[in-house]
């Protein structure tokens, strides 16, 4: 090993050494002193919605009543059925200091085969909050009732656009509605939290969805008009809207919002936090807020609250939540077109021309051969140290900047070129600088915009 390998390897274990003694100094000086600094409140849907409100409802009490020492800070991390926010609050740091708050989408997910993790993956610390379900369609719409609705699902099956999460409980409410009525089928539409799927069915894009009752409340006078509620008797402040089950759909449902940290977090932080939420539920201006959203002031923790969530968990794992792909796999047909490229690439670099290989001597054509098999073992090197790199960021528990730090030195050993018999080393690549901050940002962008898988 030359000696500006061995320097570089150097730099970069004392590089590791540095993080880690800095990583686990700080975790211990913020143990003592919880919270310390922010606390960041992942809500993985768009502002407007049900779960946005609700997270700033507790957010204001908090800060009002000073029930923490530091600030809550909501953050808005929406798209693909809220896994996108799930994902980010899975992998961050179980420190106390990254929370999430997420209903039944948490399971859904999971059940219908969205994402490989669910409830197990996180610490749960409350279920807080109960507001029934609202299906509506737009105020103008031919359908009065969920009868004729369903009706009209079964006549034209696949022709109703349904606005939902996909894998969440909004697709989940359509699904338990088809099964009602066998014969009955939505097409369903991606659409994010509850301000987009409002925009969707007043636009005329989507011809139904499911709403929080405290969401219809908000958007009815948009253009709104309930024809089902999911409770089981009407609700004393909507007695206009029909039940689900009045109608012969038994579907019965109500949204509770769960609290959750990432798995590990100590029991000391998870205790603290449960106290500070029943505390913001019990509060004046809290239950006012909810009165206004016809949503119950339900607040549960520890075992009673972990016996609703298996309950929950049961329920939804009974249905099945999966449904037929209205829209092409575009992270399939990516990887295909990307491995197609790769391959055309490989090709062109290890199959030179008819033309070529008759012109050169067999000395030279030895030479040729060896660049080509130089290439090749370049190429699959990096595959190989690019897959191992993925697979540690998702199940190696180290500060994932050792992790990159470690790939990047990687990359800058194949950038550097290989040996041929009867040459010199050959470099692959002059720009290997480039190479090692551009290679690790490509893999970065590729798997998580079009993948949605969250890297750190």
């Amino acid at each position: 090993m030359s000696k500006r390998y061995l320097i570089r390897i150097l730099v970069l274990l004392a590089l590791a050494a540095d993080l880690s003694w800095h990583y686990f100094s700080v975790q211990n000086s913020e143990a003592d002193n919880y919270p310390n600094r922010p606390i960041t409140l992942i809500v993985p849907f768009g502002p407007g919605g049900e779960s946005d409100t609700f997270a700033r409802m507790i957010q204001k009490a908090i800060a009002d009543n000073g029930f923490l020492k530091q600030e809550v800070v909501v953050k808005n991390v929406g798209g693909a059925g809220a896994t996108i926010g799930s994902g980010q609050a899975r992998k961050a740091d179980p420190d106390g200091y990254t929370m999430l708050l997420l209903h039944e989408a948490l399971i859904t997910a999971q059940a219908s085969g969205k994402v490989s993790y669910g409830p197990e993956s996180f610490e749960p610390i409350a279920a807080s909050g109960k507001t029934n379900m609202i299906i509506a369609v737009a105020e103008d719409s031919p359908y009065q009732s969920l009868a004729e609705l369903m009706n009209a699902a079964k006549e034209t099956p696949n022709e109703l656009v349904f606005a939902a999460n996909l894998g969440a409980p909004v697709h989940y409410a359509g699904l338990i509605l088809e099964k009602n009525l066998p014969g009955s089928h939505f097409r369903y539409t991606q659409k994010g939290g509850g301000a987009s799927r409002f925009e969707a069915v007043i636009g005329g894009h989507a011809d139904v969805s499911a709403f929080s009752l405290g969401e219809y409340i908000s958007f009815k006078e948009g253009g709104l008009r309930a024809v089902a509620i999911t409770s089981e008797e009407r609700h004393p402040d909507a007695g206009e809207i029909p039940t689900a089950q009045e109608q012969g759909f038994q579907f019965v449902h109500a949204n509770v919002h769960f609290w959750w940290f990432p798995k590990g977090t100590d029991s000391e932080k998870i205790d603290l936090m449960a106290d500070v939420i029943e505390k913001c539920m019990a509060t004046p201006q809290v239950q006012k807020q909810l009165a206004l959203r016809l949503s119950e002031p339900f607040v549960q923790t520890g075992d009673p609250m972990k016996e609703l969530l298996q309950m929950r968990i049961g329920k939804i794992q009974s249905v099945d939540a999966t449904s037929p792909d209205v829209l092409p796999n575009i992270p399939l047909w990516v990887a295909l077109l990307t491995g197609i490229s790769f391959v055309v690439f490989l090709v062109s670099r290890l199959l030179p021309s008819s033309v070529v290989e008759r012109s050169v001597s067999d000395e030279e054509s030895e030479i040729a051969r060896g660049v080509r098999r130089g290439y090749l073992k370049t190429a699959v090197s990096f595959v190989m140290v690019t897959a191992l790199y993925l697979l540690a960021l998702e199940y190696v528990p180290v500060d994932f900047r050792i992790i990159t730090a470690i790939y990047m030195f990687d990359v800058a050993l194949l950038c550097t070129g290989f040996e041929v018999d009867g040459l010199k080393k050959i470099v692959t690549k002059s720009y290997v600088p480039e190479m090692i901050v551009l290679v690790p940002l490509i893999v970065f962008f590729v798997f998580q915009s079009f993948f949605s898988i969250q890297l750190p």
